[in-house]
């Protein structure tokens, strides 16, 4: 199937550091349709460039850090699962692991992690300073170690 190259119309979609979506500078007031965006048409390239998909268009994506933000999380057993601005759950594991990243609105790293597809989420602000004040700048659980922070970042 021959891939539907970019439309010459740009339509400006872009989403902001705190995951919002925007079209034409105005937000995207329907969370449906941006969950249906995101869901079934966000996607990224090899370049890194984001895009929204359909089988017949193709229009690029402006995104400001990355697509989504971790805004809860639980730890059900020995799993640590976190919840995304637009409810998509996503459990840590060897293979979905957390990166630290530098992020330029934090000191230090923040932790990162793969929702699908090359398709990332930042840990939201609430989020990690509640696990840092729980755990520490590491989490183990089910004989897994977690980095939530650098260790000088934060005294330990």
């Amino acid at each position: 199937m021959t891939q539907h190259q970019p439309d010459a119309d740009p339509q400006n979609f872009r989403i902001d550091r705190d995951g919002r979506w925007y079209h034409d500078g105005a937000p995207i007031g329907r969370d449906a349709i941006v969950a249906l965006f995101a869901k079934r048409g966000l996607k990224r390239d090899d370049q890194g460039r984001y895009w929204l998909q359909s089988p017949f268009e193709k229009y690029a994506v402006e995104v400001e850090d990355v697509p989504f933000v971790i805004t809860a999380y639980e730890i059900e057993g020995e799993a640590l699962i976190f919840t995304t601005n637009l409810g998509e759950r996503v459990t840590v594991s060897p293979e979905r692991p957390l990166e630290l990243r530098a992020y330029p609105a934090a000191e230090g790293k923040i932790p990162y992690i793969e929702v699908r597809g090359g398709l990332y989420a930042r840990m939201g602000r609430a989020v990690y300073y509640d696990l840092l004040s729980n755990y520490g700048a590491r989490l183990t659980l089910g004989g897994q170690t977690y980095q939530l922070a650098e260790e000088d970042q934060h005294g330990e």
